[in-house]
C-alpha cells in the first residue's frame, strides 16, 4: 500500500476532560497519528505528531499536518501548534498557510 492509498481515520479520545482527536494513517500494524483538539468553535490545537520508524521518510507526517491545516481552515479561524514537528513543517512550507488562509496563534 502506498502512502497515497492509506486511509486516514479520525478517532476521538477524552483525556483530562479535553477531547483529543487523532488523524491516523495505517499501514499493516503500523499507525502514524496527529493529535489535535477543537478548543472552541474558532480554535484548533495540534498537540503531537508521531510516525513509527517503519513509516518514516514517506511524507506521512507532513500529510497529516496538511490534513489538519485543511480542517482548521475549513472549521476554525485560528490554529495553535504545540507539536514541534508540525511547527517545523509549516515553517518550511509557508505555502500551506497561504493556500488555506490559516491564522496561527
Amino acid at each position: 500500500m502506498t502512502k497515497d492509498e492509506m486511509e486516514t481515520l479520525i478517532k476521538t479520545k477524552t483525556r483530562n476532560k479535553v477531547r483529543i482527536r487523532h488523524l491516523e494513517q495505517r499501514e499493516g500494524d503500523s499507525v502514524a497519528f496527529l493529535s489535535y483538539s477543537i478548543d472552541d468553535p474558532n480554535k484548533m490545537t495540534i498537540w503531537h505528531t508521531e510516525v513509527p520508524l517503519s513509516l518514516q521518510h514517506m511524507g506521512i507526517g507532513g500529510k497529516l499536518v496538511e490534513e489538519a491545516v485543511q480542517m482548521a481552515a475549513r472549521d476554525s479561524s485560528y490554529l495553535r501548534i504545540v507539536c514541534p514537528f508540525a511547527k517545523e513543517h509549516l515553517a518550511s512550507h509557508p505555502e500551506l498557510r497561504d493556500r488555506y488562509a490559516v491564522q496561527l496563534q
